[in-house]
């Protein structure tokens, strides 16, 4: 699955696939160039985007991600 969202200003896209056991691998993209990736749990496939955004923002946040 595919989505793309505004984060600061900027378009990204977030790509998950399923992982097994409520795991959803998530690459976020600004074009072709890959910023991150990381692994959320989610209950449903609904609230996965919702938990990625969170993880990039709280990682922008912290200083620990650069858009």
């Amino acid at each position: 699955m595919e989505k793309t969202m505004e984060v600061n200003g900027r378009q990204l896209n977030f790509a998950t696939t399923y992982d097994g056991d409520s795991q959803y691998n998530v690459q976020v993209r600004s074009g072709e160039k890959l910023i991150t990736q990381f692994k959320v749990s989610a209950d449903h496939e609904s609230d996965v985007y919702e938990e990625a955004l969170a993880e990039v923002k709280a990682n922008i946040e912290l200083g620990n991600l650069k858009l």
